[in-house]
C-alpha cells in the first residue's frame, strides 16, 4: 500500500507542477507548446474530460475553433 500512496503523490506533485508552471506562463504571457501538451496528456492519460460550457474557458476556447459539430455528436456531447 506504500507503493500506491507514493505514486499517488508523485501524480498530485505533477499536476500541481503543470498548474504552477502554466499560471506563470499567464503572468508572463510567454507560452510553451511543450509544457502545455504535456498537461493536456496528464489530463488525458487520468481520463480527466471537462464539457466546455458557454461562459468557460474551454467553451470560449472551442467556440474559436473552426469546426461545427453535427446535432448528433452536440447530443451526445450534452449527455456526456
Amino acid at each position: 500500500m506504500e507503493k500506491r500512496k507514493k505514486l499517488e503523490d508523485l501524480q498530485v506533485y505533477v499536476a500541481d507542477t503543470y498548474k504552477v508552471a502554466i499560471d506563470l506562463m499567464h503572468e508572463d504571457g510567454e507560452f510553451n507548446a511543450a509544457l502545455l501538451n504535456g498537461a493536456r496528456q496528464l489530463l488525458k492519460d487520468n481520463d480527466i474530460v471537462s464539457l466546455g460550457e458557454k461562459g468557460t474557458p474551454l467553451g470560449d476556447l472551442a467556440n474559436l475553433l473552426p469546426f461545427e459539430d453535427s446535432d448528433k455528436t452536440k447530443e451526445a456531447i450534452r449527455q456526456g
